[in-house]
């Protein structure tokens, strides 16, 4: 009983480091800037 039971809570912090690292990575992508964010500058005209 005791195995199954040791079983179960590895799995279950197994999937609770997974869920931690998922959470992390998808509060990373949506808080950075897109690459398609920066503001060209402008050329500048010589005439």
């Amino acid at each position: 009983m005791t195995t199954a039971l040791g079983l179960i809570g590895i799995a279950l912090f197994i999937a609770g480091v997974i869920s931690l690292a998922a959470g992390i990575t998808y509060l990373t992508v949506r808080l950075s800037p897109s690459p398609g964010s920066k503001k060209k500058p402008k050329p500048e005209t010589t005439a």
